[in-house]
């Protein structure tokens, strides 16, 4: 997918870029089929059967590698969508599964990828994320939240937020009154942002039914949702020569 000039300055403006329909059902149907072998506990990497029946949200890392997911066309759309936002050089770095039960009312609370450093100034500077959704989810069903334009601002001050946050070394930045854009996805749709982007993600409060109507109540199946990486640099490896 070639983007449009619109495209990038929005990007570089706002700090971040929705692509509807970047996957085809298809596509998406072949991801779920893994996605749901991790979240009925048939793999055991890094100890996930244990930590998906202990907490109330859990994080797969590398799942593309666990599942065989690297080997589908959509890991390099999204790739080529990076490249074009941030630099031919960038590579992926790191991607993880995000699992919330549907008991789960945990937030992702207010912060910069960024903000968990420090990283080496050329991933601060071209660090991008892609949010992939695997469902449609809306602001009420725990979509992305952004800032626009807070990736111009450096790096804020994080505060220690794991006593609301599971995920070990959770941090979290203390806005005001700061305009946040919700999304809201449809199945195949994915969001990039930038390192610095301040972003949130909210509790599962409405899950539709059937019939595409809404109630406030537990879902029938839990919101699939996943996460890529990409860095001008992989902020994991510092300090070594590429």
């Amino acid at each position: 997918m070639e983007l449009m000039g619109k495209q990038i300055e929005t990007f570089q403006t706002d700090g971040f870029l929705v692509i509807r329909n970047l996957l085809l059902m298809d596509q998406v149907d072949e991801i779920n089929v893994g996605y749901q072998k991790a979240i009925s506990g048939q793999i055991d990497a890094h100890d996930w059967k244990k930590r998906i029946n202990s907490v109330s949200s859990a994080q797969l890392g590398d799942p593309s590698a666990v599942l065989g997911w690297r080997q589908f066309p959509y890991f390099q759309q999204i790739l080529s969508i990076a490249k074009q936002l941030n630099g031919e050089d960038i590579e992926v770095a790191y991607d993880q599964l995000i699992y919330k039960p549907p008991h789960s009312l945990i937030e992702v609370l207010w912060h910069q990828d960024a903000g968990y450093g420090p990283w080496p100034e050329e991933a601060v500077k071209r660090g991008l994320t892609c949010w992939l959704a695997l469902v449609d989810a809306t602001p009420k069903q725990g979509s992305m939240q952004f800032i626009p334009g807070s990736h111009r601002q450096g790096i804020y001050r994080h505060y220690n937020a794991q006593d609301r946050n599971p995920i070990g070394g959770a941090l979290e930045v203390r806005l005001d009154d700061q305009e946040a854009v919700a999304v809201s996805y449809q199945a195949g749709d994915c969001s990039f942002h930038h390192a610095c982007t301040l972003h949130y993600i909210g509790r599962l409060r409405i899950f539709s039914n059937a019939d595409g109507s809404s109630a406030y109540r537990l879902p029938r199946k839990n919101p699939l949702l996943i996460y890529c990486f990409f860095r001008g640099q992989n902020p994991f490896d510092q300090g070594e020569d590429d």
